[in-house]
């Protein structure tokens, strides 16, 4: 009896440092590439967080300190913003993983110091930025240096996750995305199924009561434009009808706070992002 007792806890001492390993990142804590990248995986694995709560999106831009930029300078500091924006329910938790890869998918430049909560692992020769341990937002900040002249476009891939903190891989949910970005100078090489399917232009920006967007769009159909939160927050959401070519659309912002926001067009076609500074 005294040894069942002893192999009971045991068990229960295995498992809780199991599932404690699992919020950590999963390059660090399993050797696992999940960020969606060409001959990787997602966070949608038996090993990671099976079900589809939270049905989160994943965008991201790239910033020259507070300025969007779609094009980089070889060797440069940039920062590179991971937004995960759950549709339904409130997360307790987030997590991330992302790699950056040039035409032949390896490695495109390098990260830069990893943030508070973030770790960095090399496997096969692509470098892994990551969670470190679960965050409380699904916003993540990752500095990364450009690749050298000659380089041309570069993809980052990012996978994340939205978890409900159980301690367990089941009511979770994860999304991933990609983000194509030219040298600047450089000619391009992706062809036009490899671009979003819109380009997105707030007019003016800064922005006080009214938010004006041009948007181009390779596509036709219906679409919404939402609005987020510095932190990932869906704060408004109006629909938009597209047709191919250049189409605008407004709608009042004029009661958010002044600060920087992430505005999305969404739709069936995919999903184009671009920043908002209000004032």
């Amino acid at each position: 009896m005294k040894f069942r007792n002893l192999y009971t806890v045991a068990g229960i001492i295995g498992l809780f440092v199991l599932l404690q390993s699992r919020a950590g990142g999963p390059a660090t804590q399993g050797n696992l590439r999940v960020s969606g990248a060409p001959g990787d995986g997602t966070c949608a694995n038996s090993t990671c967080h099976t079900a589809g709560s939270f049905q989160p999106l994943v965008s991201m831009s790239l910033f020259d300190g507070n300025n969007l930029t779609i094009k980089y300078e070889p060797g440069k500091t940039y920062t590179l913003k991971i937004i995960n924006s759950p549709i339904s329910g409130a997360p307790a938790r987030y997590g991330f993983q992302a790699v950056t890869l040039n035409a032949t998918n390896a490695q495109a430049g390098d990260w830069g110091t990893s943030p508070a909560g973030m770790t960095q692992k090399t496997i096969s020769g692509r470098k892994y930025i990551e969670h470190s341990a679960p965050a409380t937002t699904g916003v993540f900040e990752v500095p990364w240096v450009a690749p050298a002249a000659g380089t041309g476009n570069v993809t980052f891939y990012a996978a994340s996750v939205a978890a409900n903190n159980n301690s367990q891989v089941s009511g979770d949910g994860s999304a991933s995305n990609t983000l194509t970005i030219q040298e600047l100078g450089g000619v391009s090489s992706t062809d036009e199924q490899g671009q979003d399917f819109a380009t997105l232009e707030v007019m003016p920006n800064p922005v006080a009561d009214m938010l004006n967007l041009r948007i181009t769009s390779r596509l036709a159909g219906d679409h919404k434009i939402r609005v987020f939160s510095a932190n990932g927050a869906l704060l408004k959401s109006a629909p938009v009808s597209l047709q191919p070519g250049q189409n605008t659309a407004s709608i009042p912002v004029g009661e958010l706070t002044p600060g920087i926001y992430l505005v999305q067009v969404l739709g069936e076609g995919g999903m184009a992002a671009v920043q908002m500074l209000k004032i």
